[in-house]
């Protein structure tokens, strides 16, 4: 199951040399970057070839959206096309693909890195849409809660941008929507907001007083000195730029794992064997394994951590084994999940995870001929569990409070350590 990336959260980068003469010697939609200025007529082409190649090589594309409802949005943009601009165009795209509903089916980039953004961070906690960071020029907008963009509410702003991501659960939509929705080119798109320039966003503070902000766009590339709520930074949010990494926090008789992602083979089993020998050499009463982070990857590098682990009997017995899920986790990470509880019978804590146990992945892609945009799809059906839910449920449910986000505080890993230890 491959990594599902979502630009404007996770923290991994992939590096790609290529040589100015290889760059020269693909056909020029291959030189293309991803929506450059294109004719309407190309861009048809591109939407026909989309219509055509995604039902014939998705496993089923109709899982969810019927067959006609999913070429009568294809007709309705191609008869709009003469009246796009091509950010429009390319964000129409984005609707259709997500109608097919699965997370692994989107356009892989999305929103593209042409597209600007609003120097804005969002997250939801609970039914609040609240800004974790912003600019000094925004300060006043820190922590406060979003109301309103342009003249919209922010729960319809929501549902809309909703129908552009790809999904299986609304754990999955709470996670991604909010880039998009710093998207101006989104926005506008989707008669949120009338300029791709600037626009109104109205917010509520702690005194649960009303104030609108006139917020300028910035070029996606644009170098941000960003001001946080937090006030310290939670364990699991540290040491960004490792995917696998672990800590002895040795107050509680507790190892931590922070399975962020999925590094390369090599590297990922070189740390686990590590892992196991620190458990080995200094048995802990408690291990934490916490993927609230994970998109996904390889399943199969969990199962060989997940293998060394089963050797230790201390580890299959109940309460001794954590794992922590967040509405981030997906894919290979779910499954990892859902792997951990059933053979040491570790106990979920967190939030319902992004993906649902029985649906479509295992993704491969392929181009529009003009734009060069590439089409993610599914290629296989999983079934990870024998009853059909619409995600994997944790054992103890703890969704983000705001109330002890700024602190720094990370409640649902203090309700692990509160538990009492095994004997």
């Amino acid at each position: 199951m491959k990594k599902l990336f979502v630009n404007f959260l996770l923290i991994s980068s992939i590096g790609c040399w290529i040589s100015a003469a290889t760059i020269y010697a693909l056909p020029p939609a291959a030189r293309r970057a991803p929506g450059d200025a294109l004719t309407k007529e190309q861009w048809r082409q591109d939407l026909k070839h989309l219509a055509k190649e995604l039902p014939r090589r998705h496993k089923n594309a109709f899982h969810t959206v019927s067959r006609e409802t999913f070429e009568r949005a294809v007709a309705e943009l191609d008869a709009d096309i003469p009246a796009l601009q091509e950010f429009e165009i390319i964000v129409r795209l984005q609707q259709i693909i997500a109608m097919v509903g699965d997370a692994h089916t989107s356009l892989s980039t999305f929103p593209p890195k042409t597209f600007r953004r609003y120097p804005l961070t969002l997250s939801w906690f609970g039914s609040e849409l609240r800004v974790t960071r912003t600019t000094a020029a925004y300060r006043a907008a820190l922590g406060g809660r979003v109301s309103r963009i342009g003249d919209v509410s922010v729960a319809e702003a929501n549902e809309r941008v909703s129908h552009l991501v790809p999904h299986e659960n609304n754990y999955w939509v709470r996670f991604v929507s909010v880039g998009s929705m710093t998207s101006p080119e989104v926005l506008f798109t989707l008669k949120i907001l009338r300029s791709v320039e600037h626009g109104q966003w109205t917010f509520e503070n702690a005194e649960g007083k009303q104030f609108s902000l006139d917020i300028t766009a910035l070029p996606a590339d644009e170098k941000i000195e960003w001001l946080s709520t937090l006030k310290e930074v939670p364990l699991y949010r540290q040491r960004l730029g490792e995917q696998f990494w672990f800590t002895a926090l040795p107050d509680s008789e507790t190892l931590y794992v922070n399975l962020r992602g999925y590094p390369e083979t090599n590297t990922f089993k070189r740390i686990a064997d590590d892992l196991l020998k620190s458990v080995k050499a200094s048995p802990p009463k408690r291990l934490v394994i916490d993927v609230r982070q994970n998109t996904g990857g390889d399943f199969n590098k969990g199962r060989y951590l997940l293998s060394g682990l089963m050797k230790f009997e201390a580890f299959r017995q109940r309460g001794r084994v954590y794992v922590i899920t967040g509405r981030a986790t997906q894919s290979a990470a779910m499954v990892n999940a859902l792997d951990f509880r059933k053979e040491i019978n570790a106990i979920l804590v967190g939030e319902p995870t992004g993906g649902r146990p029985n649906s479509y992945s295992e993704n491969d892609e392929f181009r529009l001929p003009n734009s060069n945009l590439e089409v993610s799809y599914s290629t296989r059906y999983y079934k990870f569990q024998d009853t059909d839910t619409p995600a994997v449920m944790p054992d103890k449910i703890i969704e983000p409070s705001w109330d002890s986000y700024p602190s720094g505080r990370d409640v649902v890993l203090e309700w692990i350590l509160a538990q009492p230890l095994t004997k």
